[in-house]
């Protein structure tokens, strides 16, 4: 071989091992570059060039990725999710973003021990995050880059370069994604979830399941919970190993304990040791997912724990839903007593026994089953749908849901939010019939076909029989419906109230949906007080009231103008609405309940104030008072009071009379009076009072309340409406002009004067 040949051979790139990427040669990895350097070095060794081998590939500083160039990017924080596992952020310069499509990924370069390793990675961050970008990274004992990782730390100088590959995702083109992750597998996936949740307008259903070796090593659960809010994400976890041998487990969820069971039609030997003494000091949980649409229904089949009359000791608890807080809790049970049957409000539900290091009895046998639509339904509020939906309904159906409220409860409301089935005379074919009891045998309160929603519907009694039938062809999206029972639905009439929340100061129950409507005479205003309000917070997300949140709604319907929308804790201002009626509206979901709320409310008297610089002029529609004498309603004294004029009762009176004073206010001179409005029957006082005031020199009027439905609740007045404010109560002109007679005295001095001067002026020539 001659020595040209072997310059040459020895200038040649060296061919990576499978080690250094990936084990595996995974492209686009190392293998790539050393394609592009050998392609290099035969252009030039054909060509006898060795300066065509100087266009060695390069190390950029600049923050822009490009596939071919690595791009330095610093290292801004480290943190350690488990013992191998870490979540690294990089800084990017100003607000600029990697600009990743979904399923986009980056290849990171390190050098150990003089030797080049790269290895693919996910970014977690969502792809158009601006300034930053992060990565999940898990670190192995005897990994080639796992050495050169260990070793970072903040203001480390790290090199990139991608990206590469994709997911072609494309919203609401599947109804429905099933991820499988295990370990740092997740990262992919949640820039997809991130998007998803992102985009009001998609409504692709995700459910994920990620697999680890227990609870503790769950990564990035704060964020999965958040995620796992969505209406339309539902997350699992399978787990290898459980800490202690006595529970058996399969799934866990982000909310719950570590322990968790998902089975088929029965849960056999659901307690430790069962039929023996079970043991000391065990907690487990069994998590029962059954198909979506469908409920839970669970039985015991036998019950022995230690007794207290507390529960305090050993206890099973029953939850509905898979979030173990106490707005799902059912029941709490111990001793010898078994729980009755229950049913899930939806298709999860969550069993957990507990015993302590003192006497133990031989535990509990349980059976559940599924119910492919239909079923027993208890609690204040709920959901239900037709099977699929909103897919197409499948032919030959029969779903029965026997709506119960809770105890002592009152009338069911059912009201249809979606609704399509196959039509025909009679409702012959497919239909939905309601009965107003918990059998077909009760009298029967409608049969509804077609596309045109059944009407709010209201049982006479605490049940209600929801049937759907579906013959063996042509179908429908199927229907959606809520229903309200007891304290979760209220109609109030009076002219003021107070309400709260259901079990309110303890915590609400879950997956609620209750309405308060208040609805006055022709002529009225609502305006509410919050007394107090604890509702879960606003979404780490979003910052929106995307979990539990109270909506107040102008009108009676939730069609109305949205007055406000609100969670967490805050202090409320009060809230006023355009006419006689408001609906307040409480969503609560699945997870994490609060204390609720407490509202007082009043009806606030429309009313035209006006004045001049001597006079007030009040005028209120009798329709707004039709139940009140005119005797009833005074300014100051009693001796003031209003007069009937036409439809309204009116106030026209001088500033020295009806109790009036002069005050400074903010340096400026008003007159303050008060105006009586006297509601009280028999021996029950009631008069609300309002603080009339006026300033003369801009003439201006203004109404405050003073005293209405508990003073000693409402911590200050508010100012309820300004002078001539209300819509809809317009006054003829003649009736409003102001007879400000300072203006006329003043103006006839100053003609009196003009004329005196002319006649004097006259007599002097004359003269």
């Amino acid at each position: 071989m001659s020595g040209n040949e072997e310059d040459w051979l020895a200038l040649r790139p060296q061919e990576p091992s499978p080690s250094q990427c990936c084990g595996g040669g995974c492209k686009p990895c190392i293998y790539d570059l050393y394609e592009k350097e050998l392609a290099q070095w035969e252009r030039a060794k054909a060509k006898q060039d060795k300066g065509l081998l100087t266009e060695k590939r390069e190390q950029s500083s600049n923050s822009v990725l490009n596939p071919d160039t690595f791009t330095a990017f610093s290292v801004s924080s480290v943190e350690q999710l488990t013992e191998d596992t870490y979540q690294y952020k990089f800084e990017l310069p100003g607000n600029s973003s990697l600009q990743l499509s979904l399923g986009q990924h980056i290849v990171l370069r390190g050098i150990v021990n003089g030797l080049e390793v790269q290895r693919a990675y996910t970014p977690i961050s969502p792809g158009n995050a601006e300034g930053y970008f992060e990565v999940l990274i898990k670190c192995y004992e005897a990994g080639l880059m796992s050495q050169y990782i260990k070793t970072w730390k903040k203001g480390d100088v790290v090199f990139w370069r991608g990206p590469f590959g994709g997911f072609p995702y494309r919203p609401n083109k599947h109804g429905e994604l099933l991820m499988l992750a295990s370990g740092t597998g997740l990262a992919p996936m949640l820039p997809i979830l991130q998007s998803i949740t992102d985009d009001e307008e998609d409504e692709t259903f995700v459910t994920l399941v990620g697999c680890f070796p227990t609870f503790d090593k769950i990564y990035l659960k704060p964020l999965l919970q958040d995620l796992a809010r969505y209406w339309n994400i539902r997350i699992f976890y399978v787990l290898s190993q459980i800490d202690g041998s006595e529970c058996p487990a399969l799934f866990g969820n982000p909310h719950m304990s570590p322990e968790g069971y998902t089975g088929s039609a029965s849960l056999p030997d659901m307690i430790p040791n069962f039929p023996g003494l079970y043991p000391y000091e065990t907690e487990c949980t069994w998590l029962i997912v059954v198909a979506e649409g469908s409920s839970v229904l669970l039985s015991f089949s036998h019950f022995e724990l230690e007794y207290h009359d507390a529960c305090a000791y050993d206890y099973l608890q029953v939850y509905n839903g898979a979030a173990r807080d106490q707005g799902n809790l059912l029941g709490t049970f111990c001793g010898h007593s078994p729980p009755p049957p229950f049913s899930s409000a939806w298709h999860v539900m969550a069993v957990v026994f507990r015993s302590d290091r003192h006497v133990a009895k031989h535990g509990f046998a349980a059976a559940y089953r599924k119910d492919a639509c239909g079923g027993q339904l208890t609690g204040l509020s709920g959901e239900i749908t037709s099977p699929r939906y909103p897919e197409s309904y499948p032919n030959d159906a029969e779903c029965r849901w026997s709506i119960g409220g809770t105890s002592g409860g009152g009338p069911l409301t059912l009201v249809f939010a979606d609704f399509q089935m196959e039509g025909g005379q009679g409702c012959s074919f497919d239909y939905v019939a309601l009965f107003d009891g918990p059998t077909v045998t009760a009298p029967r309160l409608g049969r509804y076909c077609g596309s045109t929603r059944p009407p709010r519907t209201v049982s006479s009694t605490p049940h209600l029989l929801v049937i759907f039938k579906s013959d063996f062809n042509i179908g429908g999206r199927g229907f959606k419906a809520h229903f309200y029972s007891g304290e979760c639905q209220e109609v109030f009439t009076a002219i003021k109230g107070n309400f709260s929340s259901p079990q309110y100061p303890s915590f609400y129950p879950n997956n609620l949906k209750c309405q308060w409507s208040i609805r006055l005479p022709i002529g009225y205003r609502v305006k509410v007080f919050f007394l107090d309000m604890e509702l879960e917070g606003r979404s780490s997300l979003t910052g929106g009231c995307d979990y539990d949140h109270l909506s107040a709604f102008d009108g009676g319907t939730e069609n109305g103008s949205l007055l406000g929308r609100w969670c967490g804790r805050e202090s409320l201002a009060p809230v006023t609405s355009h006419s006689n009626q408001l609906l307040l509206v409480l969503h609560t979901d699945r997870n994490t309940a609060k204390r609720g709320f407490s509202i007082a409310y009043v009806g606030v008297v429309p009313m035209n104030v006006s004045c001049t610089r001597t006079d007030f002029h009040i005028q209120i529609p009798v329709q707004s008072l039709a139940q009140l004498e005119r005797n009833r309603i005074y300014l100051g004294t009693p001796s003031c009071a209003a007069r009937v004029v036409g439809r309204n009762f009116k106030i026209h009176t001088r500033f020295d009379t009806c109790g009036t004073e002069s005050q400074r206010r903010n340096n400026t001179s008003v007159i303050v009076s008060t105006l009586y409005i006297d509601f009280s029957v028999g021996d029950q006082e009631d008069i609300h009072q309002y603080e009339v005031q006026c300033e003369p020199k801009r003439k201006e009027a203004s109404v405050t309340l003073i005293a209405g439905p508990d003073p000693s609740r409402l911590s200050q007045a508010e100012n309820l409406v300004d002078a001539q404010q209300w819509e809809g109560e317009a006054v003829d002109a003649h009736e409003i002009k102001s007879q400000d007679t300072s203006d006329i005295v003043f103006i006839s001095i100053c003609i009196l004067a003009g004329l005196l001067m002319v006649i004097a002026v006259v007599g002097l020539v004359l003269l």
